[in-house]
């Protein structure tokens, strides 16, 4: 595995996979178009990053950062890779580039009734084995909620409401934050 990465623009000539595989990896409702990826990543605080090993296209991540932290916003690996340690490679890379960010990221709730709760489950196994710790915070917004999960030293939430802010800038919308009662954990 040699695995590398990009950036993105609207001339990447993978650009249709990129697509395809956003519209595959996140239902419609918490999915951003690659359109409005692109634009962000134009931006001083974004960054759209493919991944390819030895050329073959393995996934996208795009993120938003400052001087604090890097958020996670999107991350997916093809279908025919996954699972076989890409993902955890692109991580390593991330906070690697970022120089010692702390990375913030959302998964789906567990504790909340759903559809899916094997791929959630397998989703925060995923990054708890990648050494990502639970904020005990929660995202909530367009009646969708997540929790905050982080890599690196702290959870530093107004770093994350400043990433929140640029993001409110360009797209406005309501979101909050909550915490977890540590009796209920």
């Amino acid at each position: 595995m040699s695995l590398h990465s990009q950036l993105i623009t609207a001339d990447l000539p993978d650009l249709a996979r990129v697509e395809a595989l956003n519209k595959e990896a996140f239902p419609p409702e918490e999915r951003v178009s690659l359109s409005e990826m692109l634009e962000a990543a134009q931006g001083d605080s974004a960054n759209f990053f493919a991944f390819y090993d030895e050329g073959d296209f393995v996934g996208f991540a795009f993120s938003l950062y400052n001087e604090a932290c890097f958020y996670l916003s999107f991350f997916a690996i093809m279908p025919t890779k996954r699972s076989q340690g890409y993902g955890s490679q692109i991580i390593d890379k991330l906070v690697e580039f970022y120089q010692g960010k702390t990375m913030v990221l959302e998964v789906e709730r567990l504790d909340e009734p759903s559809d899916n709760l094997s791929q959630r489950q397998a989703r925060m196994a995923f990054y708890q084995r990648n050494g990502f710790k639970s904020s005990n915070a929660f995202l909530n917004y367009d009646g969708l909620s997540f929790e905050i999960l982080y890599r690196g030293d702290h959870f530093d939430e107004a770093a994350y409401r400043d990433i929140f802010a640029k993001l409110q800038a360009q797209h406005p919308f309501h979101f909050g934050i909550s915490y977890r009662d540590l009796s209920d954990s």
